[in-house]
């Protein structure tokens, strides 16, 4: 068990931020931004991407797993805090190679985890193939099309606001 602790210790020490940057450059992130506030335009889901590319070492020792990380985003982020309880996060862990997602529970009670999962899925597809970017506009596009499906734009959201920023996050 150790020598994995310390195999991942090294693992994340390999992915610092401007590695990521090269993957994933400012402008595309950018337009993600817009494809997302575009998106929300579709349903009454609120999106938010964050991309990690490594955890502080500490972390890692004590064994911080990404479900768990995911969800400290989630809060720290307010996902949860939209009116109609529609807050989707989309993380990845760049350092583990994994990818999850956190729904609110408005939106977490219409969408079965087998679709979250398989969302999560066509996106590591993807990263493997060294396609990160094309990885993160798959994962908008089928989150969007959960949510458009289970809660479209139709049922009135509250106002229509865009209850919480666009940006894809990049830490």
């Amino acid at each position: 068990m150790e020598q994995n602790k310390f195999k991942r210790l090294w693992q994340h020490w390999l992915h610092p931020r401007f590695r990521v940057e090269r993957y994933l450059p400012t402008s595309d992130l950018q337009r993600i931004s817009r494809e997302i506030g575009l998106s929300e335009q579709n349903h009454c889901g609120q999106i938010r991407f964050v991309v990690e590319s490594r955890y502080p070492s500490a972390e890692v020792l004590r064994g911080l797993d990404t479900r768990t990380r995911a969800w400290q985003w989630f809060g720290e982020l307010g996902v949860w805090n939209t009116e109609m309880n529609s807050g989707v996060l989309v993380y990845i862990s760049f350092a583990d190679h994994a990818v999850e997602i956190v729904a609110d529970r408005g939106i977490a009670a219409k969408v079965d985890d087998a679709d979250w999962q398989h969302v999560c899925q066509t996106m590591r597809e993807a990263f493997r193939q060294g396609a990160f970017v094309t990885g993160l506009e798959n994962g908008l596009r089928e989150v969007s099309g959960l949510l458009t499906e289970h809660l479209p734009r139709s049922e009135g959201c509250n106002g229509g606001d865009n209850e919480l920023p666009d940006d894809v996050v990049l830490r």
